[in-house]
């Protein structure tokens, strides 16, 4: 198990990563779900509670 979760928190955080690095049109690309989620990520992140 600690093996498959490893490999999941690797993934989560090249995500986050890629997800830190769109512009505001590509986030306003995405569906309203997606981009809620985006824009929510991209606030914590600002505030330092990533």
């Amino acid at each position: 198990m600690g093996k498959i979760r490893s490999k999941q928190y690797f993934e989560a955080e090249q995500l986050l990563e890629e997800i830190s690095s769109w512009t505001e049109d590509e986030v306003e690309g995405l569906p309203r779900l997606y981009r809620e989620k985006a824009r929510e990520f991209r606030r914590l992140a600002n505030t330092g509670q990533e």
